[in-house]
């Protein structure tokens, strides 16, 4: 399942916590640290945020290459 963006201050994001456990793993993995951002929307901090074109790019080059399969469990 591909997430749909955020849209913060004019910036396309996605939140890693948003994601299944597994699909959370495998991008933090393939992620430099510093990459991960904290973003303030609403009143409320997001502490686990990139830019959607990073993760869509990982989504089309890395996820669906490996033919993950989601489960139950990941739901």
């Amino acid at each position: 399942m591909r997430l749909i963006p955020m849209v913060v201050n004019g910036q396309k994001i996605v939140q890693l916590s948003q994601l299944t456990i597994d699909q959370a793993n495998d991008l933090r993995s393939w992620l430099p640290p510093q990459s991960i951002q904290k973003v303030r929307f609403q009143g409320m901090d997001l502490n686990d945020c990139i830019p959607f074109e990073t993760y869509d790019y990982w989504f089309k080059t890395h996820h669906i290459q490996t033919f993950t399969y989601e489960t139950i469990l990941d739901f």
